[in-house]
């Protein structure tokens, strides 16, 4: 397979609108798809939480959205390294970009809780296209 495409997903309405837009892109530019789902607890006392079925949906919602719109795409699962360390590391794995999506939260938020979405954009050596999405976005 030539060009890769990263996506990073949780299932949250806002990744599936940026699951959307890379199987359109993926589908005219003749690429595939990685969804990359991560699973991570903050906290250092308490571990990650065991992957579970719902999880598991999540990956295979998506994969269901490319095998319909007839794009390869294939499943990857991170468990216990901070989201955005696992993103910007696995795109540096031969991927052409990445597709992400960017909960609509104001200054405050993105102070307080962080922002995943641009921490990617920092440390990501490919392209990064931010799909806007819910309130402000």
């Amino acid at each position: 397979m030539g060009r890769m495409i990263l996506v990073p997903t949780d299932g949250s309405p806002c990744a599936q609108k940026a699951e959307e837009l890379a199987i359109s892109e993926a589908g005219s530019l003749k690429a595939g798809l990685a969804f990359l789902h991560v699973i991570y607890s903050p906290s250092t006392l308490v571990p990650p939480p065991d992957i579970t079925e719902e999880e598991d949906e999540v990956l295979k919602n998506a994969l269901a959205r490319a095998e319909e719109a007839g794009v390869f795409a294939r499943a990857l699962l991170v468990k216990g390294v901070h989201p955005v360390e696992a993103i910007a590391a696995e795109a540096e794995s031969g991927y052409d970009r990445i597709v992400i999506g960017r909960q609509g939260g104001g200054m405050l938020q993105r102070l307080l809780v962080g922002s995943t979405t641009a921490g990617v954009i920092q440390l990501a050596k490919v392209p990064v296209l931010v799909v806007p999405c819910g309130a402000g976005g």
